[in-house]
C-alpha cells in the first residue's frame, strides 16, 4: 500500500526561504532553471539577498559572489551546492543539507 502525498502547501513560516547565487562559467546567472525547481518543490526563494539575507534558511551557491557566501554563514543560513538542489528533486520536497555543503 503507499501513501500519497499531502497537497496542502505548508504555512508560509514553514516554508524554507532560499536564495540561490548560480553563476556559469561567463559569470551570467544560472540559477533560473534552480529557482524553478526549489518552487516547484514547495520553498519560496528570495529574489534578491539585500534585506532578506536574515530571513534566509538556505543558500544555494555555485561559484557565486563569496561575500554573499560569507554573510549566509554569519546569519546561520545552511550554504548548500547544486547536488542539495538533485536531492530535493529525488524526495520531492526539501532534502536534508548534510553532505551538500
Amino acid at each position: 500500500m503507499s501513501r500519497s502525498r499531502s497537497k496542502t502547501p505548508k504555512p508560509a513560516s514553514d516554508q524554507p526561504r532560499i536564495f540561490v547565487d548560480v553563476r556559469l562559467s561567463d559569470g551570467m546567472d544560472g540559477g533560473l532553471m534552480v529557482r524553478e525547481i526549489l518552487e516547484k518543490l514547495g520553498a519560496r526563494v528570495l529574489r534578491s539577498w539585500a534585506g532578506t539575507r536574515a530571513r534566509a534558511t538556505h543558500l544555494v551557491w555555485k561559484d557565486g559572489d563569496a561575500r554573499t557566501q560569507e554573510e549566509a554563514r554569519n546569519c546561520g543560513a545552511a550554504v548548500v551546492g547544486l547536488s542539495w538542489v538533485n536531492a530535493c528533486r529525488d524526495v520531492n520536497g526539501i532534502a536534508p543539507t548534510r553532505g551538500h555543503e
